[in-house]
């Protein structure tokens, strides 16, 4: 097992992460920039702004090269076991998965269940991904108003 930032990974959990970020780095210079990024949201269906993910960099960058490098990208993967998450960095975990045609602060149950399936450390099963979801109140439109459960998540 290896420490990383506080979190025990196995070998090959960190040569599987080390395997991706060598795929987004397309120019192999040993960082990731908002241009390769940005390719890579977009091939996962994710539609941002170089701004917004030039804004996502600026959170994670610890030498604030603009650029994230391989410890950066693992910090922003694995976080901390440690940290309390803000309510900022969980509306941006919504955004990031959100439909840009949704109205601001609602996201698709369907959008949060591919979210699950396919991000979560711990594997979650579609089935799994459904009956969590589905625990969830919608508005009228089927639309999950995540900010609303973000305030209710820290209020206790």
């Amino acid at each position: 097992m290896v420490q990383v930032h506080g979190i025990e990974l196995s070998e090959e959990e960190v040569a599987e992460f080390r395997e991706v970020f060598n795929l987004v780095d397309k120019d192999g210079g040993g960082t990731l920039s908002a241009v390769e990024i940005l390719e890579l949201m977009k091939m996962l269906g994710l539609n941002f702004t170089e701004e917004e993910i030039q804004g996502m960099i600026a959170e994670i960058d610890v030498d604030g090269d603009g650029d994230l490098d391989f410890d950066e990208f693992m910090l922003a993967i694995t976080g901390s076991q440690n940290e309390a998450y803000t309510k900022r960095q969980m509306i941006a975990s919504f955004k990031m998965f959100a439909d840009k045609s949704e109205p601001q602060g609602f996201i698709s149950p369907l959008a949060i269940e591919k979210a699950l399936t396919t991000y979560c450390s711990e594997k979650v099963s579609v089935e799994e991904a459904v009956e969590l979801v589905a625990q969830l109140k919608t508005n009228h439109d089927g639309k999950v108003h995540y900010i609303e459960k973000i305030d209710m998540f820290l209020s206790k």
